[in-house]
């Protein structure tokens, strides 16, 4: 069954990161409506009552519950200052109507995608983050470190939020027209006792990983050091352009080299780092070590600590 655009929607985008809902832009193009992938309006003849059906809407119940997580993500974020960070994809309103979300468009899409697309210049490995000298090469390494200190940021942002973003992954990096990354499809995200709508992809699971909390158990909910080890997956993509391998025991953990980004690896995955802030302190260090500048209004975002963000007007809006 084809879907059906909500109102306002057109031109629709590929595919939404979630299993069950999809994505199109709004006419501005601005923005995106996220909606399950089978919609129908209750005026639309095929439209099946929930009521009446066994279908219940064409089996929504599932993408519906996504949805609802989604908005409750953002309601948490926008509870209190600041609202909103320039590395988390924001949530612009809901739809009149039929109560979708729509969120501010990410426009040069996955950061997997991407990389295939642009490997680095004169090398066979479009995704390494070493350091050669030559201009082109040093760009490509400015922008890779910018990805890891946007990330990173990012992840320590919703931690002031008690959010766990869950489900870290090349393809829930999106990169912005300014080739900025930020964080999307924020229902793969867990709150408390609550998991995300979605599984993780078993390089990015740390092993004390549990699938299923216990509501009355907090030391069973999902906490800030599966973030970080997967912080630690996410470098170790980069360097070597392939995920990680799950690994239970020490001795199993994937070959390191001896530098210093593969220390940050080796230290999100042991637990070494205490929190999300130690990590964007440790990525802000390889960035002044090989003396890189983040340029403009990036420069600011990257170095403030996150309890002086919100002196910043625009922070907020």
């Amino acid at each position: 069954m084809a879907p059906v655009r909500p109102p306002t929607g057109i031109r629709p985008v590929d595919q939404y990161g979630v299993y069950g809902l999809s994505a199109c832009r709004t006419e501005d193009k601005k923005s995106l409506i996220i909606y399950p992938e089978t919609y129908r309006p209750q005026n639309d003849p095929e439209y099946e009552d929930p009521n009446g059906s066994a279908h219940a809407w064409q089996n929504q119940e599932e993408a519906m519950e996504q949805l609802g997580w989604l908005k409750k993500i953002h309601e948490i974020i926008g509870a209190s200052d600041p609202t909103s960070h320039p590395r988390v994809q924001r949530l612009l309103e809901t739809q009149t109507g039929t109560g979708f979300p729509v969120v501010d468009f990410v426009d040069k899409g996955d950061l997997y995608s991407f990389l295939r697309t642009n490997p680095k210049p004169g090398s066979e490995n479009p995704l390494t983050l070493k350091y050669v000298n030559f201009s082109r090469e040093k760009d490509f390494e400015k922008k890779s470190l910018r990805w890891a200190l946007n990330i990173a940021s990012a992840l320590a942002f919703l931690h002031t939020k008690k959010i766990v973003f869950e489900g870290l992954s090349p393809n829930t990096i999106h990169l912005r027209s300014d080739l900025s990354a930020a964080l999307v499809d924020l229902d793969v995200a867990a709150y408390k006792e609550q998991t995300g709508s979605d599984g993780i992809e078993g390089g990015y699971r740390s092993p004390d990983w549990l699938e299923e909390p216990f509501a009355d158990q907090p030391e069973t909910w999902i906490t800030p050091s599966q973030d970080i080890y997967a912080f630690g997956s996410l470098l170790y993509y980069l360097l070597v352009e392939e995920d990680p391998e799950p690994w239970k025991d020490e001795e199993d953990m994937p070959e390191l080299e001896e530098n210093d980004l593969d220390e940050i690896i080796r230290k999100c995955w042991v637990r070494e780092f205490g929190s999300m802030d130690e990590v964007v302190k440790a990525v802000k260090e390889i960035v002044a070590q090989e003396g890189l500048e983040l340029s403009g209004r990036m420069t600011l975002w990257l170095m403030l600590p996150l309890s002086d963000l919100r002196l910043l007007g625009s922070f907020q809006k």
